[in-house]
């Protein structure tokens, strides 16, 4: 499981104690999850604990037995099947008072984030030109672009690094912001968890309807049109290159 799937879960574990009471107990596949995992739940009053003993609701974050995740139908190497009717519950992140007072340093931020997580799909890159171009449409425009990650990540021009050691910390600042311009992912998750406005970059590969949230402004492919490629096309390619920066920008200024 990803931080994306991770907050999805908090989401649905908000969702099922408006019925029933009891915390949940996350499963994977039947079996309890692992006691290192999912740091996203941290201090999560609905979830239980790995050690956490108790009368506990069942959530099933996998199959148990395809181990595809609920918004999948189908999962090859090259290609990835989506169950369409899927929509996503709005999750909740619940920090601690280090991050609360980490995050409160910077205020009023434009989040951008050009990369994508190792492993995911290429067809999830915008492309580091158009990031760019977007970068200098907004410092143009007066605005602050911020980006947030390890010491060594690659910045976009004129753009400043916020030192983020864990997701959370990124998180804790995001949580601040004024608002954020990102890719389909975790931090889009993130983002709707916290209540912070952006405009989220889905391109081709996958249905903004599926993964995305009314209060943001998704650019990309509907249902039945994004292909689920985790191999390059022409498909996602042309989708990516349809999204202009000056396309984002406008989303940008409307929201602000």
């Amino acid at each position: 499981m990803g931080y994306g799937d991770e907050i999805l879960v908090s989401g649905r574990a908000r969702v099922m104690q408006q019925t029933d009471p009891r915390k949940v107990r996350v499963t994977y596949q039947g079996k309890r999850q692992r006691k290192a995992s999912a740091v996203i739940w941290d201090n999560n009053p609905r979830i239980a604990a790995y050690d956490e003993r108790g009368d506990f609701q069942e959530l099933e974050a996998r199959d148990r037995v395809t181990n595809m995740r609920p918004y999948h139908t189908a999962k090859t190497p090259e290609r990835w099947t989506y169950n369409l009717d899927f929509r996503p519950d709005v999750g909740e992140l619940y920090f601690t008072e280090s991050e609360l007072e980490f995050g409160s340093q910077y205020t009023g931020r434009i989040i951008v984030e050009p990369h994508i997580k190792p492993g995911a799909s290429p067809n999830k890159d915008w492309g580091w030109l158009r990031w760019n171009k977007l970068a200098w449409l907004m410092q143009r425009a007066g605005l602050r672009v911020t980006q947030l990650g390890m010491p060594g990540t690659r910045t976009l021009e004129g753009a400043e690094l916020i030192i983020t050691p864990t997701f959370r910390m990124a998180c804790a600042v995001l949580a601040n912001a004024r608002a954020a311009v990102l890719p389909e992912g975790g931090t889009h998750h993130a983002a709707a968890a916290l209540g912070i406005p952006a405009v989220v970059i889905f391109g081709g590969f996958t249905p903004v309807e599926l993964t995305g949230y009314p209060i943001h402004r998704n650019l990309g492919a509907s249902l039945g049109e994004a292909c689920g490629m985790r191999v390059r096309c022409a498909h996602c390619e042309a989708a990516m290159a349809a999204i202009m920066p000056e396309q984002v920008m406008s989303e940008l200024e409307v929201m602000l």
